[in-house]
């Protein structure tokens, strides 16, 4: 488990825009912060990681884990050759299982997805359990670093 605090910029134009890693001190950068936590592997190819954006960049998720060198599988713009490679037919293995809003009642509206086609398939592929994170929070009392 971690968190990855690293501003990111926009750059290129049209359908070639891509998030990059930026130097705090670039007018162009935005905050970005996401905690991540491994739930689980497959051998040293693959791991399933749940990660939690304190931001809301574009493509922060799949730009942060490029960055510290671990592409999301299935991923055709931030991925490296290697995770291409890996993913073989796979698409992008992202999904929001649970999302957490405040609600303008004071409560919280929670919301969460099943598992989608593309997602069964990469748990399929890797072997992993989708049960194993069950009930559990594993960013419970994790709070933003700045």
């Amino acid at each position: 488990a971690g968190q990855i605090d690293m501003p990111l910029k926009k750059t290129g134009i049209n359908d070639f825009e891509m998030m990059r890693p930026a130097e705090r001190k670039d007018p162009r950068a935005e905050p970005a912060e996401t905690a991540f936590a491994t739930i689980s592997r497959a051998a040293h190819r693959a791991a399933w990681m749940a990660l939690r954006p304190f931001t809301g960049r574009t493509h922060q998720l799949r730009a942060h884990m490029a960055a510290i060198g671990h592409p999301i599988l299935g991923d055709p713009k931030y991925g490296d050759e290697k995770s291409k490679e890996l993913s073989g037919i796979l698409k992008l293995q992202l999904h929001a299982h649970r999302i957490e809003l405040d609600h303008p009642s004071g409560g919280k509206l929670i919301v969460t997805a099943p598992l989608s086609p593309e997602m069964k398939a990469g748990f399929a592929h890797f072997g992993f359990d989708p049960h194993e994170a069950d009930g559990e929070d594993p960013f419970e009392g994790v709070k933003r670093q700045r």
